[in-house]
């Protein structure tokens, strides 16, 4: 198995790396620690990475658009802790792809006019993940934004109210002080040797970014249910309560027929009509949005739910979902739920571009699994699965599971859920 070799940049940034043996491509993670959780205006972060795209002191708008795009496949997305550049490329495009990134940071121009043009287009996406739970959730776990907290909206990038406040100078004062060398880290998945990748990075995004010696990082009060303490930070505005509940489970770390029969039974949890979204949106919408997923580890998988709620709902959101789990432990699944998210998965394959998945999918395995995946085998494991599978997949993963709990956020210290309560909650025979 693959593992990350970590080493510096010129100018104390950081660079992770792991050889890959299986094709010729390489896949780029360009990130900054410089999410929601610095936002002094919600939606703030979120803003600034659309400014990156909004056109450079040479390139047009439609330029810049048609540069970034036209590697294989690449995004930008903003969460609480982060915002990062992805993209799977040509190895013989690395230094391309990351002079790029470095000029759409050091050479934005923010101006007034192209701020209220991106308003607009922010202002087109709250109300499209506004729309329905169903929309909420897929949108949250796609593009890993579920961990991010909810506002006045149910969205992840700030309210239409809060979007308006934002000025040219809180742009301009976010991107210079967190968009620096010594707040960057790159993840490099490629068959170039470490060196090589090194001398790229440093020559064409490292050493064009500027050193900033008094960068200062914010971190949001922080709740733990297993060391039932507080760790003091300093305080973020967060308005609402993010909720991380794990339940963690030895498991081989290479079963796959296993997992791809729980992604199964976890399409069902989180499937809007019949789930565990239903659950908590039946007592009066507890969450904005929520998804459970998991995590495969070295020795361990955890299934993990997050969501964001109003913080006097916290309690009762994580009372509902420890029924919700031991109502799925007791009964199970039934094969109409199965036969619902299997018509899902058909139509949602039909609408993939074969080659960009390929290589995303590839890329991505190798990341985590450290091998190559037959995932034409993988996919049937997935069609032959029977609700028996599912039901048989979740319980192994209650039966042995150890839960621990995290929030983020307003949090209310004196009614806070302990240990022992939790345990009792998410108790599994």
């Amino acid at each position: 198995m693959g593992k990350y070799i970590a080493t510096k940049l010129n100018k104390d940034g950081k660079l992770f790396y792991v050889k890959n043996k299986i094709n010729k491509a390489t896949y780029v993670d360009v990130l900054f620690d410089s999410g929601a959780r610095c936002d002094t205006i919600p939606g703030l972060a979120h803003f600034c990475e659309h400014m990156f795209f909004s056109g450079t002191k040479t390139m047009t708008k439609d330029e810049v658009w048609k540069k970034y795009w036209s590697f294989i496949a690449t995004n930008a997305q903003t969460s609480l802790r982060d915002i990062v550049f992805t993209a799977n490329i040509f190895t013989n495009e690395l230094g391309d792809y990351l002079s790029t990134i470095a000029t759409l940071i050091t050479e934005s121009t923010v101006t007034n006019e192209a701020i209220n043009k991106e308003r607009k287009v922010i202002n087109q996406e709250i109300a499209g993940y506004s729309d329905k739970h169903s929309t909420i959730s897929y949108t949250f776990n796609r593009y890993n934004l579920f961990n991010l907290p909810a506002y006045k909206e149910i969205t992840f990038c700030g309210s239409t109210k809060t979007i308006a406040q934002i000025t040219r100078k809180d742009i301009v004062g976010f991107i210079k002080k967190y968009f620096v060398a010594n707040n960057l880290q790159i993840y490099i998945c490629s068959p170039l040797s470490l060196n090589k990748v090194k001398r790229i990075a440093n020559k064409n995004l490292a050493d064009k970014l500027p050193i900033n010696d008094k960068l200062e990082k914010l971190d949001v009060e922080f709740y733990d249910v297993v060391n039932n303490n507080f760790v003091k930070t300093k305080q973020v505005d967060i308005q609402k309560t993010y909720i991380n509940l794990n339940i963690v489970f030895p498991h081989d770390y290479y079963d796959f027929e296993f997992y791809k029969k729980l992604e199964l039974a976890l399409d069902i949890i989180n499937d809007s009509s019949i789930g565990l979204l239903k659950q908590l949106r039946l007592k009066k919408d507890l969450v904005y949005g929520g998804y459970v997923t998991y995590l495969k580890m070295k020795q361990n998988c955890v299934l993990i739910f997050s969501c964001n709620c109003e913080p006097n709902n916290v309690n009762e959101v994580i009372k509902t979902t420890a029924e919700y789990f031991k109502s799925i432990f007791n009964d199970g699944f039934t094969e109409e739920n199965l036969k619902r998210v299997k018509r899902y998965a058909k139509h949602g394959d039909a609408t993939k571009l074969p080659s960009f998945s390929l290589l995303f999918n590839r890329l991505s395995d190798y990341r985590w699994y450290g091998k190559v995946l037959d995932h034409k085998k993988l996919k049937k494991i997935k069609a032959k699965a029977t609700v028996e599978d599912c039901n048989n997949a979740i319980k192994e993963a209650l039966t042995n599971g150890k839960v621990s709990l995290s929030l983020y956020g307003q949090i209310d210290k004196e009614n806070a859920i302990n240990k022992k309560q939790l345990n009792e909650m998410f108790k599994f025979n």
